[in-house]
């Protein structure tokens, strides 16, 4: 069962819901706790999204940050954030 539903992609798929989430993001100019695979915490505003990675920006630093090494992205104000 398990196997069939990974190989029918469904409207909502979690790409899907990845890209939803961060182009909202990006379109709010949304502020963001992004916590790394090895615990690091980044906060700031995600300015762009590319297949592997973003731009995160913090002040006047942008900085690269691979997909792969994120665990959790929350907003700093998680009420509203759907508009």
């Amino acid at each position: 069962m398990l196997k069939k539903a990974i190989e029918t992609p469904e409207k909502n798929s979690l790409s899907d819901i990845e890209t939803d989430f961060v182009n909202h993001a990006i379109e709010k100019s949304k502020e963001l706790t992004i916590f790394l695979v090895n615990g690091i915490k980044l906060e700031g505003t995600i300015i762009a999204m590319g297949s592997n990675s973003f731009l995160l920006k913090r002040d006047d630093n942008i900085q690269l940050v691979y997909k792969h090494s994120i665990s959790t992205i929350l907003p700093l104000d998680s009420t509203n954030f759907i508009d």
